[in-house]
């Protein structure tokens, strides 16, 4: 399966539309990588509906995950060297390639900004991760993770919290 038309597609949704922007970018990056496999495969089009669901479902998920995460850090006024140490610790334990990596990365800095849609990019994730519990529990476990990198909870993040 290829994934080049999704990295390339998010990345420059990213650059032009932040995190929603990554998704919607990584989306049509899909339709490309599906319009290419359908040349190789007469008669399909680049495979059946499960995986563009679970597709999408990762993406919101990466998405969500590292720009949240950037906005819990940031939530004190301040990223200090253990919440940038945690967010490393989730690249590492996902095994995200160099250019994931990058992506995540960009997506942590976007979620620091002030004007970050955290009510938009939430509302995202729910939508398409809405049947899966497990990356509901998963999510919670990281920006919570997150939020205690420093030993203690700041008031401004457990409000983003609940």
């Amino acid at each position: 399966m290829s994934w080049w038309g999704k990295l390339l597609g998010g990345g420059v949704g990213f650059v032009l539309g932040g995190p929603l922007g990554a998704l919607i970018g990584a989306a049509v990056g899909h339709g490309f990588d599906r319009g290419i496999a359908s040349l190789d495969e007469p008669g399909e089009f680049g495979g059946g509906g499960d995986g563009d669901g679970r597709e999408r479902t990762q993406m919101a998920f990466f998405t969500a995950t590292f720009s949240v995460m950037g906005h819990i850090a940031k939530a004190d006024g301040r990223v200090s060297a253990n919440e940038i140490r945690v967010a490393n610790s989730v690249m590492e334990q996902m095994q995200l390639s160099a250019s994931l990596k990058r992506l995540a990365q960009h997506l942590f800095t976007e979620g620091k900004a002030r004007e970050f849609p955290l009510d938009e990019v939430i509302d995202q994730f729910r939508q398409e991760c809405r049947n899966n519990r497990n990356l509901h529990r998963m999510f919670m476990e990281i920006q919570l993770h997150a939020a205690y990198a420093d030993g203690s909870v700041d008031a401004s993040v457990r409000s983003i919290l609940s």
